[in-house]
């Protein structure tokens, strides 16, 4: 089974590691607004993926493959990039949490 993006981020090396450790320096109030940003920032790529024009009003004179390359990967990995951030800053919360119980 595949590990979530904050148990890759929390092992030395791994993935976003640096970044995990930069975010354990916020104060929860941050995390949580850095959350919502995330949230945020996924949607607007959720709706550019819908319609392409909003973001790029010249869309329909792009190179087919340019077209496909924004739709069905660059935005696609911001996406998931968010939710990985969306993930580690959560369990970062949630790690405090346990720890004050």
């Amino acid at each position: 089974m595949p590990k979530s993006a904050y148990e890759i981020a929390r092992r030395p090396g791994g993935k976003y590691h640096g970044w995990y450790l930069q975010q354990l320096k916020l104060t929860n109030a941050q995390l949580e607004r850095a959350i919502r940003s995330f949230e945020c920032l996924a949607e607007q790529h959720r709706q550019w993926i819908a319609d392409p024009r909003s973001k790029i009003p010249n869309f329909d004179s792009l190179h087919p493959s340019q077209q496909r390359d924004l739709v069905e990967r660059h935005w696609r990995q911001d996406i998931q990039r968010h939710r990985d951030s969306i993930d580690i800053l959560r369990n970062i919360l949630k790690e405090r949490s346990n720890a004050k119980s």
